[in-house]
């Protein structure tokens, strides 16, 4: 049974997430993850972001539709589906502790080199592309957690910020959106996150409206300095605790 609180605190982080990722091209995992480890398992926090993700991806790639380089993104899509069994397996096997300390190192680390910009110092090489888009889809769907490796790869061909947004949300619908079968065919898919994510449908959709204010009037450079900030403090506090209680 879903307590108000849950339902609050859920409804009100997709939100954000849902704003931030409309707004930069990802960043939802590592918005909403750290809070929502603090009232749910790291299984139904994956899984309902990863889920719901899917309804916002749908809406970037018709706004940017025309912009989308399909030749180069179908190939990361198509080698992100060798990553998804993995991510899928992880999930459903390993430890909420271990879930929840990977995914808060991981936050961390991704976090960090976003807010540095290392684009410059990640290869362009075509086979290196297919590598970073099987590698994210793994750790996408067992940790909720990777998309500024495929951030940086994007960043890196030079593109436009409307291409790098459709692009992404491109790769992500195909490898997440086949990570949700998954999570259906091994149970992880329950009623009660099904609940969870048909509560985040509007909050999510009333983001991604806000998003789409904000791309047009506000400074990038210092929502994501004030990103990057939220992200490592609710971090930071998770990790402590799972450390803290080992």
């Amino acid at each position: 049974m879903i307590s108000g609180v849950e339902g609050i605190v859920v409804a009100a982080m997709l939100f954000v997430g849902s704003t931030v990722l409309s707004t930069v091209g990802f960043g939802i995992g590592m918005t909403t993850t750290p809070v929502l480890l603090l009232v749910f398992d790291p299984q139904t926090a994956v899984v309902v972001v990863n889920t719901i993700s899917i309804l916002l991806f749908g809406l970037i790639i018709y706004q940017n539709r025309a912009e989308i380089p399909y030749r180069a993104v179908v190939p990361w899509g198509l080698a992100g589906l060798f990553g998804v069994p993995i991510g899928v397996f992880v999930l459903s096997s390993a430890s909420a502790s271990f879930l929840r300390i990977g995914i808060t190192a991981l936050i961390i680390v991704l976090t960090v080199v976003t807010a540095l910009n290392l684009q410059s110092v990640i290869p362009r090489w075509r086979w290196f592309g297919f590598l970073v888009a099987a590698v994210v889809s793994a750790l996408l769907n067992s940790l909720g957690i990777g998309g500024p490796l495929m951030a940086l790869y994007i960043l890196g061909q030079g593109w436009s910020r409307n291409a790098l947004r459709g692009s992404l949300a491109f790769y992500f619908v195909v490898v997440e959106a086949s990570g949700v079968v998954g999570y259906g065919i091994t149970g992880l898919l329950t009623r009660e996150r099904v609940v969870l994510i048909l509560i985040t449908v509007i909050p999510v959709i009333l983001g991604y409206w806000l998003a789409t204010f904000l791309v047009r009037h506000m400074n990038e450079a210092v929502f994501r300095r004030a990103v990057v900030a939220v992200i490592i403090t609710t971090s930071l506090m998770v990790l402590a605790r799972e450390v803290s209680s080992l």
